[in-house]
């Protein structure tokens, strides 16, 4: 039995169609892209309404795009299913923006900010189960994110030198977040094989 959200999709592809702005030979590459479409607006407002109820959206702005470009490099650990995936980032978002709250000195930070990106580096990119990389792959991914890891040191050090720590405690806690992800992938990815 079908769930209410692959309804809906599957009357978008049908609306698609019978206008015949997609060839039904195509109807599997545009579910599964409408399907993402959903999926990703679905999550990004739900981490914005937490970012709102919390009070935190610059916060949130800060700590997502410093953990959205690792991520896409790194790899991490992935929830069974579509809720599980939900819940689970959800969860990553609150406690992001909880960890705000948290008092660090700066040598405190820069110590955990340069031990995840030794960790990032040593550990990245993280293997699933549902994209197994090649050779070619896993270079371009280590490439990438020695330029990412380059780029945020140096925005760190311009940062630091601007005396803006409170954005370094934002940077540090995204970085944090991509890192710990990073780890449970790989532990999970280690179980699975």
């Amino acid at each position: 039995m079908k769930n209410v959200s692959e309804v809906f999709v599957d009357k978008i592809i049908e609306n698609l169609i019978e206008n015949n702005s997609i060839a039904v030979a195509d109807m599997e590459v545009y579910k599964f892209g409408v399907e993402t479409t959903i999926l990703k607006t679905l999550h990004y407002t739900s981490y914005f309404v937490i970012a709102l109820c919390m009070d935190k959206y610059l916060e949130f702005a800060i700590i997502f795009t410093v953990f959205y470009v690792f991520r896409r490099n790194t790899g991490g650990y992935h929830a069974h299913t579509r809720m599980g995936c939900y819940l689970f980032s959800c969860t990553v978002i609150i406690l992001s923006l909880f960890a705000t709250n948290l008092s660090f000195n700066w040598w405190g930070m820069t110590t955990i900010s340069i031990t995840n990106l030794v960790l990032l580096l040593i550990l990245s990119p993280v293997q699933h189960i549902n994209r197994k990389l090649d050779p070619e792959d896993i270079d371009c991914f280590r490439h990438r994110l020695k330029i990412i890891s380059l780029v945020f040191l140096i925005t760190y050090v311009v940062t630091t030198g601007l005396g803006e720590i409170y954005l370094i405690k934002l940077y540090t806690i995204g970085l944090t977040m991509v890192t710990l992800l990073t780890i449970l992938g790989k532990l999970q990815s280690i179980r699975q094989n």
